[in-house]
């Protein structure tokens, strides 16, 4: 199945510190190109969108431009939330299954998307997860109120694969943000695919993470 792919990278980055972590180098490119990298290889992709901060629009495109120069489409603004973001990438896509993307996720790998984007065909959409290997609290007012099952627990990754048109009606049902796109389905009653994540799709928050994602990159063989 054929996707468009939108990569959203307007986040302020407040945890990170004082630079913009998707352009902090991560083993000789801007963080953001290892994203954009992997949806240009990848044989699902057909169209690549991205989603920037308003001020970021010239210096991100040509980013963009460089890491992937056959299929970006599209370097729009995003908004204050994420979905605000969402939206934006959604409403310059064409294809009826776009693969949404944390442009701070660098290590996705094409393997990884086009097994998503299989997932996803004839649903309403699938997403990327894996098992949590901790045990979760619920924790209210500084006390543990649940022990939820960790059989049941999985952590939720990019790219989720949703139907671009569900997405676009769930969004308009109400106006509050959700964390990712399969909560934003949930409120249509659309119940989403899980695909097997990959543990070393890790997001980078902080600047530790940066450090765990170039030794990542150096056992793949990057140098």
């Amino acid at each position: 199945m054929k996707v468009d792919a939108v990569i959203v990278a307007a986040g302020a980055s407040t945890r990170f510190g004082e630079h913009d972590k998707l352009l902090a180098d991560l083993c000789g490119r801007p963080l953001l190109a290892w994203s954009l990298a992997a949806y240009e290889a990848a044989e699902c992709v057909e169209r690549v969108v991205l989603v920037v901060a308003p001020a970021r629009l010239a210096e991100m495109e040509a980013v963009a431009r460089t890491w992937a120069p056959s299929k970006l489409t599209a370097v729009v603004a995003g908004g204050e939330r994420r979905r605000d973001s969402v939206e934006a990438g959604l409403r310059a896509s064409r294809s009826p299954y776009v693969a949404i993307h944390d442009g701070a996720r660098p290590l996705v790998t094409s393997d990884l998307i086009a097994r998503v984007a299989a997932a996803a065909e004839g649903k309403p959409g699938a997403i990327a997860a894996v098992p949590v290997t901790d045990t979760i609290k619920v924790v209210r007012h500084g006390q543990v109120a649940g022990h939820p099952e960790r059989a049941t627990l999985w952590a939720a990754q990019t790219p989720q694969v949703v139907l671009r048109q569900a997405w676009l009606d769930a969004a308009a049902a109400g106006d509050g943000d959700e964390t990712d796109d399969a909560a934003m389905l949930a409120r249509l009653g659309l119940d989403l695919a899980v695909a097997d994540g990959d543990p070393e799709n890790l997001k980078i928050t902080r600047p530790a993470d940066l450090a765990i994602a170039r030794q990542i990159l150096v056992a793949r063989g990057v140098r």
